[in-house]
């Protein structure tokens, strides 16, 4: 991609991305789709201006090929019109190129893909493994997603411009390593062009302050309002109402186990009236002394 072209191009992880749970049924054993179009629509009437799906808070990594189509494609056909951003990470590249080429023609916005977790990867097989999603996803943009506590393998700067200057359709990366001073170095090594994106929301007010162009979080999907109101106070200079905002996102992820538990947040989104079934095996639904406890606790916070 040229850079006057880049530096037209609209990033599609701008703004406040929520992190989509994939919504179940029978006990986590299959996707739901009428749920799925509930839950978005649920979400752009509320304003958020993007969706992730698929990804760490999507179960993801649980899916089938198969449930991963039909998520993609049930998202797309509820959001009106938003941008879509399926996540493609895969154990292997052949699984992950065949993800990327069904994201294609489930005709979402763009891809995004984690490093192949478990094994540890050379800076050589990264880029291998990137170059083959790049090509399959084509003609759609592919961000990065670097999340080393779950796929081992970090995608600091240097390897990131490395995998920029290989792939042409490589626009931007998601980072959710949580290392501080991470997304300043990225959006400053990277540039204007570069869509760096962050994914930890202890610092996503920094991140914006920084330069970031978004957050994608999993808790801008069941409390969309709190990120919603963080973005619009930092864009309209109140400064100190955005600070209250960040503190609210923080107390609240705090309340709900900082993303650990993905039960937790299915069981808040039915008791704010969108019932999105339960987690799949091996992960939990929350024991009724943890719904007593998340009750409780948002009750103290006035989110339910």
């Amino acid at each position: 991609m040229s850079s006057a072209a880049a530096s037209s191009r609209k990033p599609h992880l701008a703004g406040i991305v929520a992190a989509l749970l994939t919504p179940m049924k029978g006990g986590g054993s299959s996707v739901d789709p009428e749920a799925t179009s509930r839950l978005v629509s649920w979400l752009v009437e509320r304003g958020i201006h993007g969706l992730y799906i698929a990804g760490t808070t999507g179960e993801g990594l649980y899916l089938s090929p198969d449930e991963h189509r039909d998520l993609t494609r049930a998202v797309v056909k509820a959001a009106r019109g938003i941008p879509v951003v399926a996540h493609v990470g895969a154990l292997t590249t052949a699984q992950a190129v065949a993800l990327a080429r069904q994201a294609v023609q489930a005709d979402a916005t763009a891809v995004a893909a984690i490093p192949p977790p478990y094994y540890s990867m050379t800076r050589e097989e990264l880029v291998a493994y990137y170059t083959a999603i790049g090509k399959a996803a084509e003609p759609l943009p592919l961000y990065l997603y670097n999340i080393p506590s779950h796929a081992r393998n970090d995608l600091p700067p240097a390897v990131v411009g490395e995998i920029r200057r290989a792939i042409s359709n490589v626009v931007g990366i998601k980072d959710s390593s949580g290392f501080p001073g991470r997304i300043p170095e990225l959006v400053k090594t990277m540039g204007p062009d570069f869509d760096v994106v962050c994914g930890n929301d202890e610092t996503d007010l920094a991140a914006f302050q920084d330069g970031a162009t978004g957050i994608v979080s999993s808790g801008a999907g069941i409390f969309p309002e709190l990120y919603l109101e963080l973005h619009a106070a930092w864009r309209g200079g109140r400064l100190l109402e955005a600070e209250a905002a960040q503190a609210r996102i923080i107390a609240m992820q705090e309340a709900l186990g900082n993303g650990a538990r993905l039960g937790w947040y299915k069981y808040v989104l039915a008791q704010r009236g969108i019932p999105v079934g339960g987690v799949r095996g091996p992960l939990l639904d929350p024991s009724p002394a943890d719904q007593e406890a998340i009750r409780k606790n948002l009750k103290e916070l006035k989110l339910l």
